[in-house]
């Protein structure tokens, strides 16, 4: 089914392109005679009687051997219009942009060389079987990415030309769009760049204990803790002068998360270990 939504000055609609390998793709209504294969759009009735209705989309399968812009199209016939006649006055025609939809995410496809990092879909001889990889390296002839298979082959890179880089639209992702972004990360720093958990978690030690034995000489690790302490034992305190139950504890918890909000804060980095298997 299609989706549409508003714009200022055009519809768009939403539709699944099946020379992008089923991929969700972005069109807009454009008033103009249709051609054989396009997709138009009924925004008008000529005759009350035929069964479709205002919005319902279909594909041109034959033009009228005239100039006026009429089309057949097989699944608008019935029992009074058997060949499906559909006249210019009553459609418009349903381009396609470089949008597309992946997992809810809107990118704009752009044709040119792809680097390092960046999304690409698959495209040969202006159609697509909608394979889209993170493109892991990027070469002279084309770009190396993930193992696919693709009628019964595998390959392991594009040649450029046959693909298009995806730029995302969306500002904000959704948080399977960031687990997949980490997965993808995660997969290209073990197996290109060869660093291991243990390896990443050894650099993390490393650094924060730098950032901590600098902070101690510079007298700013005295200071936090000594300004917190200070802050709780106020607080203590105010209960008819007597220290609330589990003060003691409160105060190492506090001061030892204060600590390291700190030095996160500082090394400008925030790091989330997350239980798997490798």
């Amino acid at each position: 089914m299609a989706e549409t939504k508003a714009n200022t000055n055009t519809k768009i609609h939403v539709l699944v392109d099946e020379k992008l390998g089923g991929t969700k793709r972005e069109y807009i209504e454009v008033d103009r005679k249709a051609e054989i294969g396009e997709n138009i759009i009924i925004v008008e009735q000529v005759d009350f009687e035929e069964w479709y209705e205002i919005g319902d989309i279909f594909t041109v399968d034959r033009t009228y051997n005239t100039a006026d812009g009429a089309v057949y199209c097989d699944d608008a016939s019935s029992v009074n219009n058997i060949y499906g006649l559909i006249h210019l006055s009553e459609y418009r025609v349903l381009e396609p942009t470089d949008i597309i939809h992946i997992n809810g995410m809107r990118y704009e496809m752009v044709d040119r060389k792809a680097e390092a990092g960046e999304k690409v879909i698959h495209v040969y001889k202006g159609e697509s079987n909608g394979i889209v990889r993170i493109v892991r390296k990027a070469g002279d002839d084309g770009v190396d990415v993930d193992t696919y298979e693709d009628e019964g082959e595998l390959y392991s890179g594009f040649y450029h030309g046959h693909y298009y880089v995806l730029v995302p639209l969306d500002k904000e992702k959704t948080f399977e769009n960031k687990n997949s972004v980490y997965k993808e990360v995660k997969n290209y720093i073990h197996n290109e760049l060869g660093i291991s958990r243990q390896d990443v978690q050894e650099m993390i030690s490393i650094a924060v204990s730098n950032e901590v034995q600098k902070m101690s000489e510079s007298g700013k690790l005295d200071r936090i803790a000594g300004e917190k302490i200070e802050s709780l034992i106020e607080e203590g305190f105010e209960n008819g002068g007597r220290l609330l139950h589990g003060f003691k504890e409160r105060v190492s918890q506090t001061v030892s998360n204060e600590v390291g909000k700190r030095i996160a804060n500082v090394l400008s980095i925030n790091v989330e270990l997350k239980e798997e298997g490798n």
